[in-house]
């Protein structure tokens, strides 16, 4: 079975984009994928993108990525042999129609979309990690970037996927970037963590502090379980860490 998904009502609503969406081009993409046609609202998505009049814009790329989200859904066996790496092409697609979407409309009017996007990328990097192929982890979680830049908790769950891969350097500016954004937030008694990604904090800050402390970097495992303690005030497993290095 192929679950519907009602991100597509804003491109047929949106009062913002209203003079693009009513173009013939993107009510035919719409007509197919309200009716199922998941394959052929992806060739008529693909053939906007290929339109010089329509390339730049970033509708034609959402409905692309909620076409290729559709048939991961699917159970139909010959079209998920087509398209085997659907899931990736979506998350793809996602990023794509962030990086054209210049006024933001886009991105806020289907944020429920992009949501899933980045639940569904982060099961993906997941399930890699537990293969230990942190290569294609990494990968999946600068494919969740390129549509979620501010997720502290995803850039510094692919530092660490960096780290196990000694992209050292990489995962050196990452990790500036997103602990003290992570830190700041923490410290912020009103704030309330993404519950997307927040809970990829957890086992890579262990990670992290289990790695400083094995390369005899004292002080800085110190001062990231100091952080911890923040994070996670009740977790006995960071205090006894902390205690050990005391």
């Amino acid at each position: 079975m192929i679950r519907s998904f009602a991100v597509v009502v804003f491109l047929l609503t949106s009062v913002g984009l209203s003079a693009q969406v009513f173009e013939p081009e993107f009510d035919k993409v719409a007509s197919k994928y309200e009716k199922g046609s998941y394959e052929s609202a992806l060739e008529s998505a693909e053939s906007l993108i290929d339109n010089d009049k329509h390339k730049k814009k970033p509708e034609p790329y959402l409905w692309a990525a909620m076409c290729f989200y559709q048939i991961h859904l699917s159970d139909d066996e010959k079209l998920k042999e087509r398209f085997k790496s659907a899931l990736r092409d979506a998350l793809k697609y996602a990023g794509k129609a962030v990086s054209k979407d210049k006024e933001g409309p886009l991105v806020a009017n289907n944020e429920e979309f992009f949501q899933l996007m980045k639940e569904e990328g982060i099961k993906e990097a997941q399930e890699f990690e537990a293969d230990n192929n942190y290569r294609k982890a990494s990968y999946t979680y600068k494919q969740i970037l390129a549509f979620a830049p501010n997720d502290a908790f995803v850039q510094f769950a692919k530092a660490i996927t960096d780290i196990r891969l000694n992209s050292y350097a990489e995962a050196e500016r990452e990790l500036k970037e997103a602990f003290p954004k992570i830190e700041t937030n923490y410290r912020d008694l009103e704030y309330e963590p993404d519950p997307v990604s927040s809970p990829l904090l957890k086992p890579a800050v262990i990670y992290y502090i289990d790695h400083l402390t094995e390369n005899q970097y004292l002080d800085s495992a110190r001062k990231v379980l100091m952080s911890a303690r923040v994070f996670f005030p009740l977790d006995e497993s960071i205090k006894e860490k902390l205690q050990q290095l005391d």
